[in-house]
């Protein structure tokens, strides 16, 4: 990926997207990129209000869906007369993730930028049910946006892991790697590969000649995980060795306090598909992560990922 071409905007009915329509204006002027603005509709009282007169419903959800196009374009109006390239669309679909996707399929975009709301009076940014469906069954770079502004000089972090037992996951980190570059250089902005690793806790070694030797231990694993994120790295150009950062400990602690301590703007991180089970398992970490995480997480689908969801 050179750039980005065109950009998709989700739109919801009762939540703030000024942020993701911001970022998604930033990107178009330095790319070039044309975007659609497209919200996804469903409203259970008008829906349940007609139950019994097809007709009369039918009208109402295209009269529904008109004022929401209308909302669209009078934003998209003031967008084009500013020399960008805007289109609209709005569909009804009682699935919202789903509905999305769909658009994303039709469409085709290089991107898709959807902004979370705050879900807690705390200002907690937590994943509700549809954003983490979205999460999980957008094929395209998912941006998800906070309500947080960029820097002057964007930090944009890609996320990585060069330990890996097979190509397709050496691929992913190759599309988080190009992207998180495209998206830095866009920005003027600083480019920042960070990998979080974690080794066997002392506490777990029953072995009493490891133990002994436990800090050598730790030192050997941690040159080995330098020697293959230096490995991985040899192919991009134009790096600072300085922004390669490692990581000891828990992803989920590791990657937050890096981020603070960054100030990075865009976390750009592999989002795997996984299987049922997986994610009832692992789920939790990744909401918990993204909580804890005051930057906009930008999500890479492995290459050759399907959606299940049809078109």
């Amino acid at each position: 990926m050179k750039t980005f071409s065109k950009i998709l905007v989700n739109l919801e009915e009762h939540h703030d997207s000024d942020q993701a329509i911001a970022k998604a204006v930033w990107l178009a002027e330095r790319s070039g990129a044309a975007i659609e603005l497209f919200c996804c509709c469903f409203n259970l009282s008008l829906r349940n209000g007609y139950l019994f007169d097809k007709e009369a419903g039918e009208q109402a959800r295209h009269g529904y869906l008109r004022q929401m196009e209308a909302r669209l374009l009078a934003i998209a109006s003031n967008l084009q007369r500013r020399g960008l390239n805007v289109g609209v669309d709005v569909a009804w679909d009682r699935h919202h993730a789903e509905g999305v996707v769909r658009k994303a399929l039709r469409y085709g975009p290089d991107l898709v930028i959807h902004q979370i709301g705050i879900h807690s009076r705390l200002g907690h940014y937590w994943m509700a049910h549809h954003d983490w469906q979205l999460l999980r069954d957008c094929g395209v770079p998912l941006l998800l946006v906070k309500a947080h502004q960029w820097g002057k000089v964007p930090a944009v972090a890609a996320c990585v892991d060069p330990f890996h037992e097979c190509d397709a996951a050496a691929d992913l980190d190759r599309s988080i790697l190009d992207i998180a570059s495209v998206l830095a250089r866009l920005a003027d902005g600083r480019l920042h590969v960070v990998h979080s690793y974690q080794t066997l806790p002392q506490s777990a070694i029953f072995d009493e000649h490891v133990v002994t030797d436990y800090a050598a231990l730790q030192a050997k694993v941690s040159a080995q995980h330098s020697e293959a994120l230096q490995r991985m790295l040899a192919s991009v150009p134009d790096l600072d060795r300085e922004t390669v950062h490692q990581l000891h400990g828990e992803t989920h602690l590791t990657l937050p306090r890096f981020a603070t301590e960054l100030k990075i703007d865009v976390m750009v991180m592999g989002s795997v598909a996984r299987g049922f089970m997986d994610r009832l398992l692992l789920g939790s970490t990744i909401e918990r992560i993204f909580d804890a995480l005051d930057c906009d997480v930008l999500a890479v689908k492995q290459p050759g990922f399907v959606s299940p969801v049809q078109p």
